[in-house]
């Protein structure tokens, strides 16, 4: 049960160190100092929040600060609740991707047997063997 992307081994290493540095009797007394500050900076978030929304005006009382985000402004504003005029752009890439798929799987099956004879433009008999000591003959592209 992760707790603010600490686990419960690290939360446990957490309290030891907490207990080592501050001992058992001041301990106490930090968690409620840690406590107090938690809270005193909840409430000024709390209370930026109802001055930026009373600057900005009645049309914005409903707003919440989640909406500022640049991915979620696109996507209520531009996009609108239903995807914006953007569906026609969603229904080709998702054909586009169907069809990347049926290729991929149609690469990743076997040959059939009647499928393996290769074009004759493609096919090359293969070379000759070599004698002993016989020296294979000079390709100039190859080199």
């Amino acid at each position: 049960m992760p707790f603010l992307d600490i686990s419960p081994l690290e939360l446990i290493a957490l309290l030891a160190l907490a207990v080592m540095l501050f001992g058992p009797d001041k301990l106490p007394g930090a968690v409620q100092g840690l406590a107090r500050t938690l809270r005193q900076f909840r409430e000024f978030t709390r209370n930026a929040q109802n001055d930026l929304k009373k600057e900005l005006g009645p049309e914005f009382q409903d707003m919440e600060l989640t909406d500022l985000h640049p991915k979620n402004f696109v996507r209520k504003h531009v996009l609108g609740p239903d995807g914006g005029d953007f569906r026609e752009i969603r229904d080709i890439t998702d054909s586009l991707n169907g069809e990347i798929r049926s290729a991929a799987d149609g690469a990743r099956r076997p040959l059939a047997a009647d499928d393996a004879t290769p074009d004759d433009a493609l096919y090359r008999a293969p070379a000759p063997r070599l004698a002993a000591g016989e020296r294979p003959p000079f390709d100039a592209d190859a080199t």
